[in-house]
């Protein structure tokens, strides 16, 4: 696969020379990460670890600045090939720089203290290098009072010495977090946003809360939530003047378009069986 360059490449100038700077959090995630696909429960094997380390140690030679587990979907037992943190923590301990999560791909069962807390210990497993995601539907303009609350919750256990929230949907009351997180600048919380349609409410969430947000559904849903933060009015909570925005794509040879779209950096699939050497043979930049 060909390196970016030419005419996309030049277009991608252009739109980042205007584009305001990115959280600070944000900056790790920057560029390209590499996402592992769902493997096939029904024919699962035993070198799960094994294939997932090769790619994640390949990814990270290679300059992928993240690796990403894919979380299943809450389907019956013998569906569900593994544990997504599990898996990712165990990575933690055969990699030395990429930053680690798991996608969120919609259905999130874990409330936002509890993914807090496992978070903050993959942050301290990976000395630094946790990521915290959670998943929103723009289809669904309610679902983002879910979101904000869902935000609000796991900044609170994440940063605060005592953390409490009381809020509609999600609530903790000094819910101490101890150990802390590791990460001097706080663990990056990143919105995966699904669904159809503009997703104004959810994007104006993840505009004044959130480090990134990915955005699925192609290259011009990339490039609508890339103008939305860059034109958005209001005021961030967090550090830097706005959220980093992400494609998600399936396929290596979509990337160019998404940073000519004016994403900040890009997860790239790579479908199970795992292969260190595709990843290696990527030949990808940004």
């Amino acid at each position: 696969m060909p390196g970016l360059g030419g005419i996309g490449a030049a277009v991608s100038r252009r739109y980042s020379a205007v584009m305001a700077p990115i959280a600070p959090a944000a900056q790790r995630l920057a560029g390209l990460g590499i996402c592992l696909g769902r493997p096939d429960a029904q024919h699962a094997h035993d070198d799960v670890l094994d294939r997932a380390s090769a790619v994640a140690v390949a990814a990270e030679r290679v300059g992928f600045t993240s690796v990403w587990v894919t979380e299943t979907f809450a389907e019956p037992p013998d569906a569900v090939p593994y544990e997504a943190f599990s898996l990712v923590s165990a990575l933690a301990v055969r990699t030395g720089t990429v930053h680690l999560g798991v996608a969120a791909d919609g259905d999130q069962r874990r409330a936002p203290s509890i993914l807090a807390k496992i978070v903050t210990s993959l942050d301290v497993i990976s000395h630094g290098r946790a990521v915290l995601s959670l998943d929103a539907d723009r289809s669904d303009p309610a679902d983002a009072d879910r979101l904000d609350e869902a935000l609000a919750v796991a900044r609170a256990v994440l940063e605060d010495e005592h953390p409490t929230v009381e809020g509609r949907i999600y609530s903790v009351a000094d819910a101490v977090n101890r150990p802390a997180p590791v990460q001097p600048d706080g663990i990056p919380l990143v919105v995966f946003l699904h669904g159809t349609g503009p997703g104004v409410a959810a994007l104006e969430v993840c505009a004044r809360s959130a480090d990134a947000v990915v955005v699925t559904g192609g290259v011009e849903a990339v490039r609508e939530a890339a103008s939305f933060v860059e034109g958005w009015p209001g005021e961030r909570a967090r550090p830097g003047d706005r959220v980093a925005v992400l494609g998600r794509v399936a396929a290596a040879a979509d990337v160019a378009a998404v940073r000519a779209a004016g994403a900040d950096g890009c997860l790239v699939g790579v479908a199970a069986p795992w292969s260190a050497s595709e990843v290696e043979g990527l030949g990808l930049i940004w």
